[in-house]
């Protein structure tokens, strides 16, 4: 019979493998920069999980708080920086 350990010990990092694949999948599809942004914190808290479920917990705490809070928030930052402003049509115009 199937030992129910081996089974979760195996389908929990194939389940935050395709999670974070996924999740990167995802972001890279974004039109909006600033979209891709926030759904790049999701692949990388996957990829935080990832290494907390190998037993690497302070490669999974550095990730965290580097792939999942930091590079998001420096990337919206910047996007928002970035932008351009909204060209608005000029309604007295040329008379």
């Amino acid at each position: 019979m199937i030992d129910v350990n081996i089974l979760v010990q195996n389908a929990v990092p194939l389940a935050l493998y395709v999670f974070a694949i996924l999740g990167a999948i995802v972001a890279l599809m974004q039109k909006d920069l600033l979209k891709m942004a926030v759904l790049t914190s999701v692949s990388g808290f996957a990829v935080a999980a990832i290494f907390q479920v190998l037993l690497a917990p302070d490669v999974a705490l550095t990730q965290a708080v580097v792939g999942a809070a930091i590079v998001p928030t420096l990337v919206g930052l910047s996007v928002l920086k970035t932008r351009e402003p909204p060209v608005t049509e000029d309604v007295e115009g040329d008379s």
